[in-house]
């Protein structure tokens, strides 16, 4: 599992580049950058050594052992799930009438936040099986799964690793510079 951390930064940068080129008002800036935070980090609720894992106590626990990690809430059947909750879960009729659904957003950034964790993951030694359990894994000799990899690639990062520590401080600079360039752009002229 790549730490939390690597995921937040990198798919905060990419979310806040996004809405950096396309000038978003606030509203959709914070309510964009709130859900990809929280999509982000909901693929690794299988497991207990996450923070939303513990978060949800009893409830995070059962997932916990119903699920091994990076099977089904690492594959495009959660994807399908999450972008299918976004489009049809109910939104109250006062947040209809604003010009924008910011609720749907949320809805839809918690699920474009879960496919950017997976598109992380699946650059990870590890990867993820995206037609889990129609995709075999294998195991470690310390008993973690892993993707089948027919050939070593270069553009695999190993988690906890160098690679994983460039990839987290890069994200972390490039995030703060989208953030810092909307805000004085957008807010402080």
């Amino acid at each position: 599992m790549a730490l939390r951390a690597t995921h937040i930064f990198l798919s905060e940068a990419l979310v806040s580049g996004c809405l950096y080129i396309t000038k978003q008002p606030m509203p959709v800036d914070i309510v964009s950058v709130l859900g990809t935070w929280f999509g982000v980090q909901l693929p690794d609720i299988d497991t207990g050594e996450t923070p939303i894992n513990r978060k949800l106590g009893f409830i995070g626990k059962m997932i916990g052992k119903m699920f091994k990690h990076r099977t089904w809430t690492h594959s495009i059947w959660a994807v399908i799930i999450m972008f299918g909750l976004a489009m049809f879960l109910p939104v109250p009729a006062s947040f209809n009438a604003a010009p924008m659904n910011y609720l749907r957003l949320l809805y839809i950034m918690i699920a474009v936040g879960y496919l950017l964790h997976l598109f992380e993951d699946m650059f990870s030694v590890q990867g993820i099986c995206w037609f889990y359990p129609f995709q075999k894994f294998q195991r470690s000799r310390m008993g973690h799964l892993y993707k089948r990899r027919k050939h070593w690639n270069p553009l695999l990062y190993r988690t906890g690793g160098y690679e994983e520590l460039f990839i987290r401080y890069v994200s972390f600079v490039i995030m703060i510079y989208f953030f810092l360039k909307i805000f004085i752009e957008n807010y402080l002229k």
